[in-house]
């Protein structure tokens, strides 16, 4: 017999695949009250005040009989009775002078699996043991499916033992948010905070982990502007100013104290003799039209050619699903890689530069350094990475890079490692690095991508219109993947709909084929003049197809900047080069997708025009 009640209410026999949980709430109530007291008597008078409050029947007495015996042959729990206490040797339900015991092993029962480890966690991280402390914190949350008797009706004494739960999960995740954050992963937790913090404005502890999350990723306006509105709701609401710990910490981040860039305290290493870092996210999507290119990076990585140290560089158009290749290549070549898989994003969601010395933080901490080895600068934290690669057999997968300069402390050393980089920009690394450059789908691979994607939707049987809304995607795994989620989450969207809402796309504040968000992650890698430039560019005043000449009339600059600027567009993928004009100069198209932003305006509000 197992029951689990952090959550809705489930119920085991001998078969774990038949939930047993009785459907009458009463019955189920006096199966909660018993097992949150196995192995102690429950009273007749605390079963009936559960049950009824203060006012139960005539007929309480027997009608308790009546849901014990119903349990009892449910669960095979037989009816021994005796004067005193039930022995505890297997599920049994026992009457005893004035009322009932069941004998169940605790673990048996989520709930007391998860106290006990909650109760190590605790004590793991105040013995600093950080990283286990989250561990444990995380597996006793894994029990929990939703709040606990959920779907129980509760008396005075399950209410209670509700809210008694209730805090036990609360303390659970703060524990390991706690942890996360002694072990550097702000970026991990940053919008849990902060969806905490939006839900409990007052609530000091989410504010303050919040505010140090913030400031670790070098934001710290926002960090401040979090302790503005905490401290306004606390005065509002409650009346009072902000803790001593809440205004201290605030203090701190206004002086940029450096001590919180860094957690307090001593962490536990990880060696790599206990754990390999499995840092891989999963892909999101299967690959569509890209078997070439994908078979091209595995061997490259893995195949009988490889040479030391591969190198692979995914580069491609906003859109493109250069992420995604480089995560599918990476699972499949993990097995030659078997002290660990590394995994960074170079660039954060705004385009903003990760600093290396997190990344390196990141992977040193997976592969089992000390915190005292996690305190040193940058320079020393790549040297460290490199020494500890040179004899390893590690994968390297960095995704969104924009310079080779930015690779430079993240390379390892050793000849049994790989690399693969996913770029916005084509980059220079070495000479023996494999090039992969990813454009738009075929139409019959997009139309086939889109159409396994949403098999049973009404737009499947409309051939044309599938094939338009294929075309609108203009190949860009992103773009049809962004459609297809919408069509599944409205499956009674006819073609029509669907080609009016991606055609939305042209609007200034609408992204619906997924297509803007990175075109602005790509140029906010740019130098804010040729982010204005480009913007410029794309007004409807402007033709398709670019000449210097052509941009440097459009943009009132001179030529030979109109040509650089074009080029550096070029390199980041967002223009096309054409064979070169009468002039000797090239031609440049903007790649698919990107044409649609023309009615997007720049930053700063309209399209800046500079003089030359």
């Amino acid at each position: 017999m197992r029951i689990n009640l952090l959550g809705p209410l489930q119920a085991y026999g001998d078969d774990h695949r038949v939930d047993l949980a009785p459907a009458a709430q009463k019955v189920r109530q006096t199966l909660a009250m018993l097992v949150l007291n196995a192995g102690r008597v429950v009273r007749f008078e605390q079963l009936m005040d559960e049950l009824w409050d203060d006012d139960p029947p005539a007929s309480a007495h027997t009608a308790l009989q009546t849901y014990v015996y119903q349990l009892r042959k449910r669960f095979s729990l037989g009816n021994p009775r005796s004067g005193g206490a039930v022995r505890a040797a297997g599920p049994l339900l026992g009457t005893v002078d004035g009322g009932y015991q069941l004998s169940l092993p605790a673990d048996h029962v989520d709930v007391f699996r998860c106290e006990p480890l909650l109760a190590r966690a605790r004590a793991e991280f105040r013995d600093e043991d950080f990283a286990r402390a989250r561990d444990t914190a995380a597996e006793a949350l894994q029990l929990w499916r939703d709040d606990a008797l959920v779907d129980v009706r509760k008396g005075p004494t399950l209410q209670a033992e509700a809210v008694r739960l209730k805090e036990l999960r609360t303390s659970a995740h703060h524990l390991r948010i706690e942890a996360d954050l002694h072990l550097g992963r702000h970026h991990e937790v940053l919008g849990e905070l902060t969806s905490m913090a939006k839900r409990e404005p007052t609530n000091e502890w989410a504010q303050r982990n919040l505010m140090t999350a913030l400031y670790r990723m070098d934001r710290r306006v926002e960090a401040l502007q979090v302790y503005q509105r905490a401290r306004e709701r606390i005065a509002t609401e409650l009346g009072l100013d902000p803790s001593p710990e809440l205004q201290a910490l605030h203090t701190a981040v206004l002086t940029s104290d450096e001590e919180l860039l860094r957690p307090a305290g001593r962490l536990t290493a990880v060696t790599g003799a206990t754990r390999t870092p499995r840092h891989l996210p999963a892909p999101r999507e299967r690959l569509t039209g890209r078997a070439g290119q994908l078979a091209c990076i595995t061997e490259a990585l893995a195949g009988q050619t490889r040479v030391d140290r591969p190198l692979v560089i995914v580069g491609g158009a906003p859109g493109t699903g250069k992420s995604e290749l480089c995560l599918h290549a990476a699972h499949q070549v993990s097995g030659h890689y078997p002290d660990g898989r590394l995994y960074a994003r170079l660039r954060d969601d705004a385009g903003r530069l990760v600093r290396p010395a997190e990344i390196l933080r990141s992977f040193l901490r997976g592969l089992g350094a000390t915190e005292e080895q996690l305190r040193l600068g940058t320079t020393d934290l790549s040297l460290l990475f490199r020494s500890w690669t040179a004899d390893l057999r590690v994968l390297v997968v960095l995704d969104d890079v924009c310079d080779a300069g930015d690779l430079t402390p993240l390379l390892p050393s050793g000849g049994g490692c790989g690399v693969v980089i996913g770029s916005r920009r084509r980059l220079f690394v070495s000479s023996s690095a494999v090039h992969v450059e990813l454009a738009g789908l075929p139409f019959d691979d997009g139309l086939r991508l889109l159409a396994s994607s949403v098999p049973n939707h009404r737009t499947t049987v409309d051939p044309e219109g599938l094939r338009r809304l294929a075309g609108l995607c203009r190949g860009l795994p992103g773009a049809l993947f962004a459609v297809a989620s919408q069509l599944r989450r409205r499956p009674h969207w006819t073609a029509r709909q669907a080609i009016a809402w991606a055609l939305a796309s042209g609007g200034a504040d609408s992204d619906p084929l997924g297509v803007r968000g990175g075109f602005d992650r790509t140029l906010a890698t740019l130098p804010a003049e040729s982010r204005s430039l480009a913007y410029a560019l794309l007004s409807p005043g402007v033709p398709d197809r670019l000449t210097p000449a052509l941009a440097a009339v459009a943009l009132g600059i001179g030529d030979q900047r109109a040509e650089d600027l074009l080029e550096e567009l070029s390199e980041s993928y967002l223009l096309r080069a054409r064979h070169p004009c009468v002039n000797g100069r090239f031609s440049y198209e903007w790649e698919p997708g990107v044409r649609p932003l023309a009615a997007r305006q720049s930053s700063s509000g309209a399209p800046v025009m500079c003089s030359a």
